[in-house]
């Protein structure tokens, strides 16, 4: 009984020396957070200048391998880009090179005929280490062949299969050094400002202790009930301790830390002071690689207004602006900017701060605020892409996370290919947009998303839905030869009346006012006869149709219906451009990727992507479709290439809507796959037509980014049977058929009966020798 009794003493201590030493860890942490707290502060005036660590934004990195088609001028310009010092002798440290070259009587030639200038590139690597790729610092010898490709050897000789040019920095925002901030008073402080703050982030401001129970228990319902973003309860006090003390990172440890370091601001300072701190430190946007903190800054750059001077409806917007200042900024999206600025006047007006006339005059307002500051060049031409990789990353990202805390972002982003894409694009007419892709990785290289960034922010190759017109018109005859159809089959290409709904008819007549009669599956397409291609899509079906588009990757809802063979249904250009690949690449689904890896500020992987690509459709089938589409380059209505000097294989596609509206060309190469829109804003007829609007810019784009290509042609796969066809049958040509044409079939679907119309043999070759039908 003793002993038993002394175990259970000796547990009982055990269990109060546990909970003593849990109380006292506890208590220890808390004491030091808030000492921690307490030293931060010390150094914060009122209006204190808190950290920022940099986001770096960084483009793809270059592989010269061994297959790689590049200049030693577009080499040096690579490298001058990324800082590389020239030298008159071999390197001896990282970011120098030296280029050695021959003095030739006679100059080298590709097969292409472009001049070769052969010679040694030594250059000394940095070196760098990123997700799913490295490269160690060390010098690489790139040698000239005559055939135009590198030889490349180390610095023992020995033979490597590449080298790698480290990511050039196409962005960067925050950091120590880029933080704009004027601290103010709390006297400074318009009241309108003030409430508006308090209505959009924390109504119960002035009546907690930091945490706001309410708020907790309401966010936690929420979540339980709704699924998606999760809502938050932090109040003003917990943002402010997040901000300016903790991590951002979102993890329960920060939470219970965030908690205790708002009971200790708020027993520390009175309300008045932790308003001051939060309304200076508070992250309100960019300026290019510029952080806006606090909101005298902010009205300065928005409005170009004082604090004082600031309107009922202008507070608002900067109120709004604190829940996401990069998808509700006004300069770039007035239209969400507005519906949260009439949200919190609205707040202000339910918890009793203005009132309804108030109300009503701030809500008629326009938003007015002032224009973006003029980027400089390298930033202009980089700004469509990189907002579209901010966008897309702020789906999953804390804004203060992906702009203040040191994120480093990896895009596949070819720098010397935005620019070139920028650049083809201004002499555009009203507005443009362009695309360029890998069509085997689903890398976007470059995207223009309009004429200039600095006046107009709106990105016409993600964010408009426009019709395609006769662009959409590849998926309507890819349909048809996966239905057994081929190009050499025949249709009729006549005017013709549909029925309307709800009544009426509907007569789609041809872009020229031409008519064929009978014409091939190739002629139509190439030549864009609508005629012709609603008669397809009539036998075919527009479900048939519809369904091979979504395959191929369009996700816009589509409408199906016979119009839709015309281009009727609103895709973006992204998205078009996509869909093509698989015709370019073997019949491969690509998903467009332009976020490689994103790491932390110490290194750390938070994601990285993986190629996804899916099999949709028969090799054979893409093959015919580029076939068809080369029919259109060298032939059809996009023939004026040749004009423009393109002088190597492309097949592609022009579109142009009901009166001159929207202009397309989607077009690609073996290489590089790229789609162009040309339109007005405002959804203005001007007379636009793909082959004027649109593929000079796709020529100027493309001329430049493959200047150093031979003209490749594009690979037949097995399975696509090459035959010599009379035109008028469709059938095997004889001997003498006056007209012999070669066609593509996929296997089995190739004619096997002799054109009838003609005689076989040496008597049908004496025929046509001497003229006789």
């Amino acid at each position: 009984m003793k002993t038993g009794r002394r175990k259970f003493k000796l547990k009982k201590i055990y269990r109060r020396a546990v909970i003593a030493a849990l109380v006292i860890f506890v208590l220890a942490a808390c004491a030091g957070l808030v000492v921690y707290s307490q030293r931060r502060l010390s150094n914060l005036v009122l209006g204190g200048l808190g950290e920022a660590f940099p986001t770096m934004v960084y483009g793809s990195p270059y592989i010269i391998g061994e297959q790689t088609w590049a200049s030693p001028e577009t080499l040096f310009k690579r490298l001058e880009r990324l800082g590389y010092r020239k030298k008159q002798s071999r390197p001896q440290s990282p970011g120098e090179y030296f280029w050695d070259a021959p003095v030739l009587a006679v100059p080298l030639r590709r097969a292409s005929g472009t001049e070769i200038s052969p010679g040694v590139l030594a250059v000394y690597l940095r070196g760098f280490n990123m997700p799913q790729m490295i490269q160690k610092p060390g010098p690489a010898f790139l040698t000239l062949k005559a055939d135009g490709h590198w030889d490349i050897r180390s610095a023992r000789a020995e033979a490597i299969s590449q080298a790698i040019l480290e990511p050039e920095l196409i962005a960067e925002f925050s950091g120590a050094q880029k933080i704009r901030r004027e601290p103010s008073q709390w006297h400074e402080f318009p009241k309108p400002l003030i409430q508006a703050v308090i209505a959009a982030e924390d109504q119960r401001f002035f009546r907690h202790w930091g945490l706001d129970p309410r708020a907790i228990v309401r966010a936690v319902l929420s979540n339980l009930m709704n699924k998606g973003r999760p809502q938050g309860a932090s109040t003003i006090t917990q943002q402010l301790a997040k901000n300016m003390i903790l991590s951002p990172r979102r993890t329960v440890r920060r939470k219970l830390a965030e908690a205790v370091t708002a009971l200790y601001l708020e027993a520390r300072y009175s309300k008045e002071e932790i308003m001051t701190l939060y309304l200076n430190h508070i992250y309100l946007g960019q300026d290019g690689p510029v952080s806006i903190c606090g909101v005298k800054s902010a009205a300065d750059f928005y409005f170009g207004k004082k604090l004082k001077d600031l309107k009922l409806d202008e507070a608002a917007v900067l109120a709004g602006l604190i829940k996401s200042p990069w998808r509700l900024n006004p300069i770039r999206d007035p239209e969400a900017a507005q519906i949260r600025r009439d949200w919190a006047l609205r707040r202000m007006f339910s918890e009793g701060m203005i009132s309804i006339r108030e109300l009503e005059e701030a809500l008629r307002r326009p938003l007015a605020v002032k224009p973006l500051p003029v980027f400089s060049a390298r930033q202009g031409a980089n700004a469509y892409f990189v907002a579209e990789v901010f966008r897309r990353l702020s789906e999953h990202y804390p804004e203060d996370e992906l702009f203040r805390h040191g994120l480093v972002i990896h895009t596949t982003m070819d720098p010397l290919m935005q620019e070139a894409a920028q650049k083809a694009i201004r002499p555009a007419r009203r507005q443009a947009a362009l695309v360029a892709l890998d069509q085997h990785t689903g890398r976007v290289l470059a995207l223009a998303g309009g004429k200039e960034y600095g006046q107009s922010q709106f990105n016409r190759a993600t964010q408009a839905w426009r019709q395609p017109g006769s662009a959409f018109k590849p998926f309507v005859y890819g349909a048809a030869l996966e239905a057994g159809y081929t190009l050499a089959g025949f249709l009729t290409d006549k005017p013709r009346k549909f029925p309307k709904k709800p009544k009426g008819f509907w007569e789609p007549r041809n872009f020229d006012g031409v008519y064929h009669g009978t014409t091939t599956l190739r002629q139509a397409l190439a030549c864009s006869m609508n005629a012709a291609t609603l008669d397809l899509a009539q036998q075919i079906g527009p479900a048939s149709i519809a369904s091979l588009a979504v395959h191929l990757g369009i996700e816009s809802p589509l409408e199906k219906n016979l119009d839709l063979a015309l281009g009727t249904s609103l895709v973006t250009l992204l998205e078009l451009t996509a869909a093509y690949a698989p015709f370019s690449n073997g019949g491969f689904r690509l998903y467009p990727q332009m976020i490689t890896a994103v790491t932390d500020y110490s290194g750390n992987t938070l994601e990285y992507s993986a190629l996804e690509r899916k099999a949709v459709v028969n090799p054979a089938m893409a093959y015919l479709i580029t076939s068809a589409l080369e029919s259109c380059v060298k032939e059809g209505t996009a023939k004026s290439l040749i004009r423009l000097g393109w002088q190597k294989p492309a097949a592609g596609k022009t579109g142009t809507t009901n009166d001159g509206r929207d202009a397309w060309f989607i077009g690609y190469t073996p290489e590089l796959l790229a789609g162009v829109w040309a339109g007005d804003d405002h959804n203005k007829p001007f007379g636009a037509s793909g082959a004027r609007d649109a593929v000079p810019l796709w020529a100027s784009f493309m001329n430049t980014v493959l200047a150093d290509y031979p003209a490749c042609e594009f690979e037949r796969p097995a399975g696509v049977l090459s035959k010599k066809i009379d035109p008028l049958t469709g059938l095997l040509a004889v001997a003498g058929c006056p007209q012999t044409k070669e066609e593509f079939f996929a296997e089995g679907t190739e004619p096997k009966i002799w054109c009838p119309l003609h005689r076989k043999g040496f008597a049908g070759w004496l025929r046509k020798l001497f003229g006789k039908k």
